[in-house]
């Protein structure tokens, strides 16, 4: 029983790796492309593309793979990252409108990266 749980989660860990890492990559481009000439930049906003159709790709995957409990945790960590994103949104369009804080709209796509991130650590933590 024991090794199948842990094939499980190794099914699991690929996927779920490849999704951080091209989201990693994608932010790596994103900062790239304000510091690199006009022909670099247009390369680097295809390559974002793909990273983002890899990186959707990676997720559905880490989602088709995944038990029971583990889509409870994907869902409370979903529902988390929507509220948490919605609060930040909504806290950030009140703040621009002062004219203190500009956000990219790329930005949101962190905004709603980071706080699943720490929905699944969150609640994969306290399910353990």
């Amino acid at each position: 029983m024991h090794s199948e749980t842990s094939a499980i989660d190794d099914t699991q860990q690929s996927p779920i790796l490849q999704f951080y890492l091209s989201a990693l990559g994608f932010a790596g481009a994103l900062v790239l492309t304000a510091y690199v000439a006009s022909p670099w930049r247009e390369l680097l906003r295809v390559s974002m593309i793909a990273i983002a159709v890899f990186a959707v790709w990676t997720l559905i995957r880490f989602l088709r793979v995944a038990d029971e409990r583990q889509r409870r945790t994907n869902f409370r960590a979903l529902r988390f990252a929507f509220v948490a994103g919605l609060v930040l949104s909504l806290l950030g369009s009140f703040v621009q409108g002062f004219g203190v804080l500009h956000v990219s709209w790329i930005g949101v796509l962190g905004l709603q990266l980071i706080p699943w991130s720490f929905g699944l650590i969150y609640y994969s933590w306290r399910h353990q």
